[in-house]
């Protein structure tokens, strides 16, 4: 590699709305996001695939029509 053409990468905190922080490299100094898998709804809840989030109830309008209780 050519010396003095790449940027320098430095170990940084990463701030999530949620409140989280998390250590990655980056050419940056200030980086915040929105969501992170602290708070994203696929990594909530137990087993490999998260909690599935269902704001209009179709789960259970589904269950009640075919009698899956």
């Amino acid at each position: 590699m050519k010396k003095g053409i790449h940027p320098e990468m430095k170990l940084i905190t990463v701030k999530c709305a949620c409140g989280a922080e998390h250590q990655f490299y980056s050419t940056k100094e200030n980086v915040r996001i929105d969501v992170c898998s602290s708070c994203h709804p696929f990594y909530k809840g137990s087993g490999a695939a998260g909690a599935f989030v269902d704001t209009e109830g179709r789960i259970e309008k589904f269950k009640k029509k075919y009698n899956l209780d």
